[in-house]
């Protein structure tokens, strides 16, 4: 009987600080797909337009090199094979003269084709540069918008998706924030026109 009456006690005793204890709660976690929001938002589709149109500039520079290099090919051919055709009634004098001018194409062409390598190098790298900067401006945007999403639906952590092996997408978060990110580049104010110019006086 007093062992009962102990065990009694002792549990009267316990019960109130176990029910003072509250359980830990358990995280909510989310994912989300960079990826999708920089390919599907409208500001990623901004700076994405930013990153095509430096790419188009030096597309369309190396293009342009690579036709002046071609014109240059075609008048050393053309001086060589006058040279080949023509060197059996040349003078001396005459054919010396067209050998020179063909060294000195060929020196122009090579010294054309390094410096437009050279400067379509330059171009990517500046190109890089700037795309580094453009994609680090995304992200400082973006940012904030998936902190919103977190906040709205009592996230306490969001990862993305390139580094969990699988996904329930009922945790993705992904549209929530693409639709933030539309919100905002909808809200911006839209480029002042250009202001008429002042009508002649008569």
């Amino acid at each position: 009987m007093k062992k009962t009456f102990v065990a009694v006690i002792a549990a009267a005793l316990v019960t109130p600080a176990a029910f003072a204890q509250e359980p830990a709660r358990t995280p909510h976690v989310a994912v989300i797909d960079m990826a999708r929001v920089s390919a599907e938002s409208l500001l990623g589709k901004s700076y994405a337009a930013q990153l095509e149109k430096l790419q188009t500039e030096i597309n369309a520079e190396a293009t342009k090199k690579q036709t002046e290099l071609g014109k240059l090919d075609t008048a050393l051919k053309t001086l060589q094979d006058e040279l080949e055709k023509q060197g059996a009634v040349l003078s001396p004098e005459a054919r010396d003269k067209k050998q020179q001018e063909i060294v000195r194409k060929t020196r122009e062409r090579q010294a054309f084709l390094e410096d437009g390598q050279a400067e379509i190098n330059r171009m990517r790298e500046r190109a890089q540069q700037q795309a580094q900067a453009i994609n680090g401006e995304f992200q400082q945007k973006v940012r904030p918008l998936v902190e919103e999403v977190a906040k709205e639906k009592g996230l306490d952590l969001v990862l993305d998706s390139q580094v969990a092996y699988t996904i329930n997408r009922d945790f993705d978060v992904t549209r929530d924030v693409i639709a933030k990110a539309d919100e905002a580049e909808k809200a911006k104010p839209a480029p002042a026109a250009a202001a008429a110019p002042p009508a002649p006086k008569p």
